[in-house]
């Protein structure tokens, strides 16, 4: 190949001015010249690609990220909501029988009534006979007061045996204090409270009639309760709205 460093020069652009009107003068007067630059420009181009692509590859290999050391996962396991969803049903299904008792159901009676006595009636006066104070009665009342009724109950059955004075009064406070008993004798109470009654038809008999009712629900004697518990509300009695609410 003839003017290879010319040709050279020429496809790597480094002709001087000189250089380069001498490359355009060969270009148009020699034929040879001019076939020898067409296939040095073709050889050029293709070894620029080459070279091109062989350094891209090289590029895109150093400036790719460093790839993980692939790391075996395990697939995670499935959650299991059956229980979930059984405790939910059963929820749900304790949720609607407890609502349906409470629309549905008559109320406990039994429990209303422990509810009426947990308030304790006021304790009782002091007895006088002239100057000598019913000791036994005294005792009674200080039982009472301090919540030992089953001592107020023996204090009260010693005074009614002694001093058969206001007994009206000593047989209501008795069926109370077997009434309030950690213990109750409800029937005990009921005997007292109707002696009461019977003894006095107007001074405790109010009172009487609801304590009464009280402890016929705590029997479990519902229809003698009622008629009571109807009985003050007809006329107009003490706790009559209680009485009401408990029908």
């Amino acid at each position: 190949m003839k003017n290879l460093d010319l040709i050279e020069k020429y496809l790597s652009e480094e002709l001087t001015p000189a250089e380069q009107e001498q490359f355009e003068k060969l270009k148009k007067t020699d034929a040879d010249f001019a076939e020898e630059i067409q296939m040095a420009a073709v050889v050029n181009a293709d070894f620029n690609i080459q070279q091109k692509m062989r350094w891209k590859s090289l590029l895109e290999k150093q400036n790719a990220p460093a790839k993980d050391t692939p790391v075996r996962k395990l697939a995670p396991r499935k959650k299991s909501y059956h229980w979930i969803r059984s405790v939910a049903a059963v929820f749900v299904l304790g949720l609607g029988l407890a609502m349906a008792w409470m629309f549905f159901s008559t109320p406990d009676l039994d429990v209303l009534a422990s509810e009426q006595l947990v308030n304790i009636y006021k304790s009782p006066t002091v007895t006088m006979d002239g100057a000598v104070v019913d000791s036994h009665w005294k005792n009674a009342i200080n039982a009472y007061q301090d919540g030992n009724f089953s001592i107020a109950v023996a204090a009260i059955e010693k005074s009614i045996e002694n001093t058969p004075e206001n007994l009206d009064e000593k047989h209501f406070y008795l069926g109370l204090s077997y009434l309030y008993e950690d213990v109750p004798d409800y029937q005990k109470a009921v005997n007292h409270l109707l002696e009461s009654k019977k003894l006095n038809a107007q001074r405790f008999a109010p009172q009487a009639d609801w304590f009464l009712s009280l402890a016929y629900l705590k029997q479990g004697k519902t229809a003698q309760a009622k008629a009571l518990l109807q009985h003050i509300v007809d006329r107009n009695g003490w706790k009559k709205a209680e009485a009401k609410a408990l029908l």
